[in-house]
């Protein structure tokens, strides 16, 4: 034979084969001891799934197993063609199907054993579960301070704590979008946020974040946070929404009007990143306007343009009632500009860095 396929595993364990070679097909792949590729794990079923070789294609069959058999994410009801490249999981056990030529003969019964993984291989969907169910989660506080340089309030800032995965926010969103889990890492640093900040005794606004997808979905949105704010009445919250995750004015006008209701106030984060569109500011007009960084990192003098722009922008908002926030300020120069234009509010590591939030 001189082209086989076959099957890696990143997930370490006696139970979980790290190699699969699909040399003698058709196979089935479960946890009892009468599969050809025995997968320890009670989150398979007994005869999980069947691989077969169709017309000199690799296919794969979910046999109506509990947890179900996924290809690139996407769970299978149907008979589905492999390719190589593709991430597959049986259940949360996570698969990589590749090529290898030249494979000599060496017995009739499927060949499980140890081999270095592509570099590229690294989605890690059993450790990003483990996060989840485990809430392996904490929160830091970024600080917002006033003209006068006095603290105005806090924002909060996930963190990962798995040790297999990176403490990156950005890092895991990355992870959860490739398992369609965004909304629920979003909840999660938010609903643990808010049980530390009020273990600490926050009373200050309180800014917290969404992920653009749960705008998407905006009752379920407001369902949840009608729901935190029955377990947290005495925090003094702030929703930033981001700029780009507005693209529904009517939908934001409801948010808007609920959030009210709640006693929650709007941010809309990151203006300016984009088309810094106008028109939300009149049909769904925030509390607090957040400038981007970029608008704010070495702005300069008053007769540089990025200075004239970010003040007449500060005007404009202003006059509507809408008090502002630079985000990124880094330098003293910057900071000195921002005060000179008049924004109301600071964050930055110019005013510092962020911090674990700590009970009293």
């Amino acid at each position: 034979m001189d082209k086989t396929y076959y099957l890696e595993s990143c997930i370490a364990g006696n139970d979980i084969p790290q190699r699969i070679v699909l040399d003698k097909l058709p196979l089935t792949i479960g946890r009892s001891s009468d599969c050809a590729a025995i997968i320890n794990s009670s989150s398979l079923s007994r005869a999980h799934a069947r691989i077969e070789s169709r017309n000199g294609k690799i296919v794969l069959t979910d046999l109506a197993s509990t947890n179900g058999c996924f290809v690139n994410h996407q769970r299978i009801e149907h008979a589905t063609e492999l390719e190589k490249g593709d991430i597959v999981h049986f259940a949360g056990i996570e698969y990589y199907l590749n090529i290898e030529e030249d494979v000599e003969e060496e017995d009739d019964r499927t060949r499980v054993f140890m081999q270095p993984l592509p570099k590229h291989f690294a989605i890690k969907s059993r450790e990003f579960t483990e996060l989840l169910e485990q809430e392996l989660v904490t929160t830091f506080q970024q600080i917002i301070t006033c003209q006068n340089g006095d603290i105005y309030g806090h924002e909060l800032l996930g963190r990962g704590k798995h040790p297999g995965l990176g403490s990156s926010p950005y890092e895991l969103f990355k992870i959860a979008e490739s398992l369609n889990k965004q909304i629920e890492l979003s909840v999660l640093f938010r609903r643990r946020g808010f049980i530390q900040a009020e273990l600490a005794g926050i009373d200050r606004p309180l800014f917290f974040n969404c992920h653009p997808e749960e705008c998407h979905k905006p009752d379920k949105l407001l369902m949840e946070l009608t729901d935190l704010r029955k377990l947290h009445p005495g925090l003094d919250l702030v929703f930033e929404v981001h700029e780009a995750a507005i693209t529904n004015i009517d939908a934001m006008a409801e948010i808007r009007k609920e959030l009210s209701t709640l006693n929650i106030g709007l941010a809309y984060d990151d203006f300016g990143a984009g088309q810094a569109r106008l028109r939300e500011l009149t049909e769904a007009p925030p509390d607090i306007i957040k400038f981007d960084i970029s608008l704010v990192r070495g702005i300069g003098d008053s007769e540089s343009p990025r200075y004239k722009l970010l003040a007449s922008l500060n005007k404009l908002v202003q006059e509507m009632g809408i008090r502002t926030l630079a985000e990124g300020v880094e330098t003293e120069q910057d900071s000195i500009a921002c005060k000179d234009i008049g924004i109301d509010y600071f964050q930055g590591y110019f005013y510092g860095r962020p911090t674990a939030i700590t009970p009293d």
